[in-house]
C-alpha cells in the first residue's frame, strides 16, 4: 500500500478478514532494508498494473528513502508486523505546521487485510494536534483515494507529474539564483501570501539537500522552488504564472539537467507553457487534505509532503 510520499496507495482497499494479529510499532533504523524493499515492490506493482513508470528504480532506492526517514527526527515512522515480520510502514512529516503523510506501503503478499488502514490511523493519531494533514496519491489508484476519503481526507487539486527541460526566455530584470539562508523570510512571506501557512523548516532543509532556487524581479523576490531535480521534495510558489515559467526555465538552465514538479493542472496557462517547452506528463496525481485548507492565492505546486 502506498501513498506518496512522499504520494499513492498500492493496496486493495476493502479490508477483509485478517488471518494473523497485526501490531503497529515505531520504526527502527534496522527496519530500513525490509521497509525499503516493500516500498519499491508496492509502488512498482501498482505502477506496472496501470502502465506507468516506477517511482523507485530499484530496491536500493527504496531502502535509501526508508533509512533517511527512519533516521530523521523530523519524521515519525511506524511499521506493521505479523509476529516478528515487518509487512508495511508509514511516515509522517513533522517539519512544519502542516503535516505530510507517506510513503505508506504494505507488502504485496499481505494486501487487502486492512493493514494499510491501521498504518494510516497510527500516523493520524500522532498528528491530532496539527491544523492540517496532507498527502499526494496516484490518481489512477482509486482504491487508495477511497481509503483516504474514508479517513476524512478531501480532494483539493488534480496534479500532473511533469518532467523535462524548459528553455523559455526570461524577461528583462529577472534573475534566477540559488536560495540562501537569508532568503527564507522572503520565501516564507510568499508562501504565507499564497497558502496562509509557512514552511520555514522545509526551506531550511532544502538548502542543505536539494539546491533550491529563487526568482528575483528587479531585485524583489517573486518566486522560489525547493528541489528542481527531485519532484518528491519539490514545492514552489510564485506571484504569477509568468514568474513561475521564468523560474522553471531559469532553474533548468542553471542545473543543465531536467526538472520535475507536481503541477496543479487547473493552472492552464502554465500547463500549456510546460507542454510547449517540451516537458512531458509522466502521470496524474491528486492532492488531498484533512483539516484546514485554503485555496492558494498565487501560482504554486506542492511536494508530496504537503
Amino acid at each position: 500500500m502506498n501513498n506518496h510520499h512522499p504520494s499513492g496507495l498500492a493496496t486493495p482497499l476493502a479490508p477483509t478478514r485478517v488471518e494473523h494479529h497485526v501490531s503497529i510499532r515505531p520504526v527502527r533504523t534496522a527496519d530500513a532494508e525490509v521497509c525499503g524493499r516493500i516500498i519499491h515492490d508496492a509502488f512498482a506493482g501498482i505502477a506496472a498494473a496501470h502502465g506507468f513508470p516506477k517511482d523507485f528504480p530499484s530496491g536500493e532506492s527504496g531502502i535509501a528513502l526508508a533509512r533517511a526517514l527512519a533516521e530523521d527526527p523530523a519524521y515519525y515512522g511506524v511499521v506493521a508486523t505479523i509476529g516478528e515480520t515487518v509487512v508495511g510502514s508509514n511516515f509522517l512529516s513533522k517539519v512544519d505546521e502542516v503535516r505530510g503523510v507517506g510513503p505508506i506501503t504494505v507488502d504485496p503478499s499481505r494486501q487487502a487485510e486492512g493493514i494499510g488502514r491501521q498504518l494510516m490511523q497510527a500516523v493520524l493519531d500522532r498528528a491530532q494536534d496539527a491544523a492540517s494533514v496532507r498527502l499526494v496519491q496516484d490518481a489512477f489508484n482509486t482504491r487508495s483515494l477511497a481509503l483516504y476519503a474514508s479517513l476524512g481526507f478531501e480532494v483539493q487539486a488534480p496534479l500532473l507529474l511533469m518532467h523535462g527541460t524548459p528553455r523559455g526566455e526570461m524577461a528583462g530584470g529577472m534573475r534566477v539564483r540559488p536560495m540562501e539562508e537569508a532568503d527564507i523570510p522572503a520565501c516564507d512571506a510568499l508562501c504565507s501570501a499564497a497558502h496562509g501557512v509557512t514552511r520555514t523548516q522545509e526551506l531550511r532543509q532544502a538548502i542543505g539537500r536539494h539546491a533550491p532556487m529563487v526568482l528575483e524581479r528587479h531585485g524583489r523576490m517573486v518566486g522560489y522552488l525547493t528541489a528542481p531535480g527531485v519532484w518528491l521534495a519539490n514545492h514552489g510558489v510564485a506571484e504569477t504564472e509568468q514568474d513561475m515559467a521564468a523560474l522553471l526555465a531559469g532553474a533548468a538552465t542553471a542545473r543543465g539537467e531536467p526538472i520535475s514538479l507536481l503541477l496543479p493542472s487547473c493552472q492552464a496557462g502554465l500547463l500549456r507553457w510546460c507542454l510547449a517547452e517540451g516537458m512531458r506528463v509522466v502521470k496524474p496525481m491528486t492532492l488531498m487534505s484533512r483539516g484546514r485548507y485554503r485555496q492558494p492565492a498565487h501560482c504554486w505546486f506542492p511536494s508530496v509532503f504537503y
